[in-house]
């Protein structure tokens, strides 16, 4: 593929042509534009920081200052109110915005004095910056604090500046109560993006009000906060202009080390008010009719760069709309509803832009037939103008470095001329497309760095460390003279510790960092000399020089190897380390060159002290290792251009795990289809990136959440795309819009008829079939491999061959041997009396049919379907796509439309008695639910939102309504089992369900050796055990017992309608807390915490600790599920007495509950066991 280059003049004039017609067809990007008569008056008040963002604020009153995505407020599957994006902003004036950091400012008042420190905690957003502008109008110290941070770092940063308020997101609550607790100055805590209407809001700041410390006077709402000072005396403003005053701490700690406090004084900070945008070294119109600045931020405001978007835009009387997720998720949406005229940009942002584009010129061209080169035009103006909203005219890249191909793809793609800026927290702006900036550079010079052969004297350039003075250099480090005195020289000059080339006056070249910590494209830091330490004990390494570039995500290497040995063995050699040495992925390098001679004084790659000299490395390998990089690049394009091209013909599965080796760079070893893809070094955008990627592939809409969704490995993306494919390939199958209608914003029962799923061809026939037998030979079995499957499976096995009956089990496959594989995966664990009854079994009384419950007529033949028809006495139906994550219409089509071809097959030929298999969440949010109700009156209507599990929930819902319904108009006979919890098998060695949160927890508390006190709140006035913990219940039952209650209840039924809630109802104490005294009872050491956010801190720490087997297995992608502390319940939440008089009332000699006379507890023998069962998998060692 080439690229089309655009001369600089030609892209600078389209600019200005497009510049000139925004400014006079668009009246939101006109009414933006700056006044030249404000900016003069801002800039003659310099530095006075009040009175310039008073001047701002007052002359733009009425126009639109920020932007924010609208949201509703609805209820989710659990009836809990959740919020709803919609496709809309919505924007506060300049005077609105400033009138609430006015209250704010005077709400807190009592607490906030001039030069006090105000802490900031949050993602970017409206009410962040109605904080950062309070905190300007109390004259006090803002310090932005980074999001995600340990609490424990930033209490050490709190203890030293001794905040006396702290202003925090919602979502951060529980951290900073943390914080205010180590922190006495912290007097007033307010919540910002807070809504009464949303419960998870209300429960936070009900649960923060609970916990903080007594030092806090009161934690409220910014909305409460600016309505209470709204009936005080207006604070005034500050009066002293001291230039030198702080007014920011913007902390940074690099790579390493504890963070320190860069101080940015008035005069700094009041630069960003009053200079020129930071878009505008690129913008080649005059002032006057210059289009006005629109912006999406999207970077931290605890970042210098995302301040300066920020604040530059509303000082030139733009508007700064906001991202709506902070993972980025939604990215593009934002753009596409923003319609930026300038962008800043971040080289993974960069890297996101590139791969999507690429990603649709190579499908339009697949599909079309024509040439990338012939469609690519094409493409990047439908990408320009929609996607990124058709309005950029200047760009900006930053942060790190990109590369040189990566910006003129993304100048391309935007038509316009993408620069390249450097700078720092401590100096500001430096280089533009490598250019000295003057102002606000004042001078530099390149000092000599010996000990990796640096110097001013090298040829052709001179090379050096870069040290800086501008008239935005900080003063220092607050309280930290020591780190203040390592960073300044001796004459004040800022040591940057880059290494650049100059290559010519004012022209620099990035070259190296000093320390050898590097920072990659993604925004890691990687320190290459422990690296190399580590590396150099593996096996098949003598020496080795680890290469990276702020440019890549990646390293590579330079090795001397031991021995001989080759790239490969090599290669296998530094992974196998890395993984004992439990190192980042990023960590790793993805390829290697081998060095001709060793590193030695002798050929001038060691120095006198045996260190490397990094420049005569680089000049000896550099070149090798640049072409390696390219050759890496170049085809893993190839590679994804491929898999556009063919990857739709091979397995689903094999081409996710090419795709996703392809964009990650991860040997093919590595790719198994129960990988993550975020275990395999995905985040958020390169997650964006590779749904996009599939999507080009195969055709169907893969959402980002299905990539990074806890529970979502490889191959669940693939099974996700199986199934959207087959419901796409069945011509006149009915859909979720067909049903529901399109957009559907709740599901309603009344829809779900049976003429919508089975039309009215098949149901005018289905009334003439015969009668129910009361013989059952043959039983269909659905999702026999799955967790519950497999113990269903064996109890029907058990009833088949004592009467010479057959189990016909349906298992996707390639053919029959494939599928019967896949069923005996399921029970080799290790057990050998459990494979001998299996084996046993199946070649007595099992038929495998290749099929699929989520396909016409099953995914089977013609012919297989009548037999099946005509053979088939009864139907055991748990298949489902279990995925807590997937919205309800993209579960529609295996779940609810699967449910209706088993009840099409039920009504064919004859009647078949069917058992299904539902869940507890069908419950959630119906207040008045009934175990034996009609579902379609107890819960008629279900909200469709993003809530968990809502759309799993509601796509069993809507098979309960299908099958109620069938019941209904045909007598068909229906027995529903709603499960919770399904816990370990009591007898069989490793059949316990990994992937649960109950396993996943216990595997947890014993990997990390530490619990909480209770698991419990303890404030309810709950009894209390002999411990003095809250009395509370976990609800779960043995698989074996689940198994044969719904064999023996469901198989028993030959008419109507029955339901059972399958739950363990009793109120009998025994909960998390007694898990965790009888985890230690079998021996396992496990430390008590009494403070639960200590617990839940160290245990978080704990988990990330963990080597890769345990950590993937661990609770870690769930445990925001033990953020707080729960709730004690006295036995299940939900109705089970039909279910537990059931049990009781089933005597029958022989049956799988003769002998159980209650649904059983849970007992010291089963958590046991799950010990002796972790052991055996090799996830816990044996003690």
């Amino acid at each position: 593929m080439t690229s089309t280059i655009t001369s600089e003049d030609t892209r600078t004039g389209a600019v200005a042509a497009r510049a000139a017609r925004l400014f006079d067809t668009d009246p939101e990007v006109r009414a933006a534009a700056a006044d030249p008569s404000v900016s003069a008056q801002v800039a003659d008040l310099t530095p006075d920081l009040h009175a310039m963002v008073e001047v701002v604020m007052d002359r733009y009153t009425d126009r639109p200052a920020l932007g924010r995505r609208a949201y509703d407020v609805e209820a989710g599957v659990d009836g809990r109110r959740v919020r709803r994006l919609r496709q809309r902003m919505d924007t506060i004036t300049y005077g609105s915005l400033w009138s609430d950091a006015l209250d704010l400012a005077t709400a807190l008042g009592d607490v906030v004095a001039p030069d006090t420190f105000v802490a900031t905690l949050g993602f970017a957003g409206a009410d962040y910056v109605v904080a950062e502008l309070a905190t300007v109008r109390a004259g006090a110290v803002a310090v932005p604090l980074q999001s995600g941070a340990a609490p424990g770092r930033l209490a050490d940063i709190a203890a030293e500046v001794e905040p006396v308020a702290l202003v925090v997101d919602s979502e951060q609550l529980s951290t900073a109560t943390a914080v205010a607790d180590a922190c006495p100055s912290i007097r007033r805590i307010v919540v910002l993006d807070h809504d009464d209407r949303v419960d998870d809001d209300v429960d936070r700041l009900a649960e923060a009000r609970r916990s903080v410390p007594g030092t806090v006077l009161a934690i409220e709402t910014l909305r409460d906060a600016i309505a209470r000072g709204r009936t005080l005396p207006r604070l005034a403003g500050p009066e002293a202009v001291d230039p030198e005053r702080i007014a920011t701490l913007i902390y940074t700690s690099g790579s390493t080390g504890t963070p320190k406090g860069a101080i940015h004084t008035q005069r700094i900070v009041s630069r960003l008010w009053s200079t020129s945008h930071w878009y505008e070294q690129s913008a080649e119109s005059d002032q006057a009719g210059r289009p006005g600045a629109i912006t999406l931020d999207y970077l931290p405001m605890s970042h210098l760069a995302g301040r300066a978007v920020v604040f530059t835009t509303l000082a030139a009387g733009g508007i700064v709309y906001f991202a709506s997720s902070s993972d980025l998720s939604t990215l593009l949406d934002d753009y596409a509803l923003a319609r930026p005229t300038v962008a800043m940009l971040v080289p993974r942002v960069c890297d996101l832009l590139r791969q999507t584009a690429l990603g649709r010129i190579e499908t339009r061209s697949h599909r079309t037939g024509e040439s990338a080169d012939a469609v690519r035009a094409e493409v990047l103006e439908d990408m320009r103008s929609t996607t990124l909203g058709g309005r950029i005219l200047s760009a900006v890249v930053g942060t790190a470095p990109t590369s040189p191909e990566v910006i003129e793809f993304v100048s391309e793609l935007l038509d316009t001329t993408v620069q390249n800026n450097y700078g720092s927290t401590e100096a500001g702006m430096v280089l533009f497309d490598g250019v000295v900036q003057r102002p606000p550079v004042l001078e530099y010079r390149l000092d000599d760095v010996p000990e990796l052969g640096y110097a001013t004297t090298d040829r052709p350039h001179p090379r050096g460390e870069l040290l800086l003075k501008t008239d935005s250099l900080v003063p220092g480090y607050y309280k930290r003279p020591d780190v203040t005195a390592e960073m300044f020289s001796a004459d004040g000059f800022y040591r940057t510790g880059d290494v650049v080339a100059e290559t010519e006056p004012d022209h620099l070249v990035y070259v190296d960092r000093r320390k050898n910590v590097l920072k990659l494209a993604q925004g890691e830091f990687v320190a290459l000399s422990r690296l190399e330490s580590i590396y150099a004990s593996a096996d098949a390494v003598d020496q080795i020089h680890l290469h990276g570039s702020g440019e890549r995500s990646y390293l590579l290497g330079v090795v001397v190897p031991a021995d001989g040995a080759d790239v490969a063995t090599v290669l296998d050699s530094l992974q196998a380390l890395a993984r004992d040495e439990q190192l980042e992925s990023y960590e790793v390098p993805r390829d290697i060159v081998l060095a001709e001679e060793p590193f030695t004084q002798e050929n001038g790659l060691l120095s006198g002290a045996n260190k490397q000299l990094r420049p005569a490395l680089t000049a000896r390998y550099g070149e090798a290792l640049e072409g390696r990089y390219r050759e890496i690049d170049e085809g893993q394009t190839a590679k994804m251009s491929e898999l556009r091209r063919r990857g739709a013909d091979a397995s689903v599965l094999e081409t996710v795990g090419e795709a996703a080796a392809a964009l990650l760079g991860c040997a093919g070893t590595e790719i198994s289809p129960d990988a993550h893809f975020t275990d395999l070094g995905g985040d958020s955008l390169s997650a964006l990136t590779f749904a996009t990627l599939l999507q080009d592939i195969f055709d169907v809409d893969v959402p980002v959440t299905v990539v990074i969704a806890p529970s979502s490995d490889l191959a669940a993306i693939a099974n996700h795309i199986e199934r959207r494919r087959g419901a796409a390939d069945s011509t006149g199958a009915p859909t979720f819009a067909s049903v529901h209608g399109a957009h559907a914003t709740q599901a309603r029962a009344d829809q779900l008829t049976l003429t919508a799923v089975l039309g009215d061809e098949f149901l005018s026939s289905a009334g003439d079939v015969g009668p129910v037998r009361t013989d059952t030979r043959t039983v269909l079995l659905t999702g026999a491999n799955g967790y519950l499957g497999r113990f269903l499976c064996l109890e029907w096995l058990e009833r088949q061959a004592a009467v010479g009956g057959t189990v016909v089990c349906l298992v996707r496959g390639r053919t029959a041997a494939d599928a019967r594989a896949r069923l005996d995966t399921a029970f080799d664990t290790g057990d050998p009396a459990l494979w001998s009854r299996w084996t046993t079994l199946a070649d007595t009384a099992l038929e495998v049919v290749v099929g699929d419950v989520g396909e016409a007529n099953l995914g089977v033949s013609d012919e297989e379907y009548a037999s099946l028809a005509e053979r088939v006495d009864r139907i055991v139906h748990p298949a489902a796509l279990v995925n807590h994550a997937l919205p309800y219409e993209q579960l529609f089509g295996p779940n609810v439309i699967g449910t209706a071809e088993i009840a099409r097959l039920a009504l064919t030929h004859h009647l078949k008695p069917v058992t299904y298999l539902s869940t507890v969440a069908v419950a959630a949010g119906v207040e008045a639910f009934s175990e034996d109700g009609d579902i379609r009156e107890i819960s008629p209507v279900r909200a469709l939102d993003e809530s968990y599990a809502n759309g799993y929930g509601t796509s069993k819902w809507a098979g309960e309504v299908l099958l109620r319904n069938a019941s209904d108009a045909f007598g068909l006979p229906v027995t529903v089992f709603r499960s919770d919890m399904i816990l370990a098998h009591p007898r069989w060695t490793g059949q316990l369900n990994v992937p649960d949160i109950f396993t996943r927890t216990v595997l947890s508390l014993i990997a990390t050796g530490i619990a909480p006190e209770t698991f419990y709140r303890q404030d309810t006035g709950a009894p209390v055990d002999d411990a003095g913990r809250p009395r509370a219940h976990y609800d779960g039952l043995p698989a074996d017992f689940t198994a044969a209650a719904i064999t023996e209840l469901g198989g028993s039924a030959t008419s109507g309608h029955r339901t059972f809630d399958v739950l363990n109802p009793h109120d009998d104490g025994i909960s998390l807390d007694t898990v965790v005294d009888l985890i230690i009872q079998s021996g396992r050491k496990i430390r008590r915490i009494a403070d639960y956010d200590t617990w839940f801190a160290e245990f978080s720490d704990a988990l990330e600790s963990l080597p890769s087997a345990q950590r993937s297995a661990s609770v870690l992608p769930l445990r925001h599920a033990y953020a707080r502390p729960d709730l004690p319940t006295a036995g299940s939440p939900l109705p089970a007495e039909v279910f537990r008089a059931a049990v009781r009332d089933t005597s029958t000699p022989g049956s799988a509950l003769a002998d159980i006379d209650d649904i059983p507890h849970l007992s010291r023998d089963l958590v046991a066991k799950y010990v002796r069962d972790l052991e055996a998998l090799g996830l816990i060692p044996t003690l």
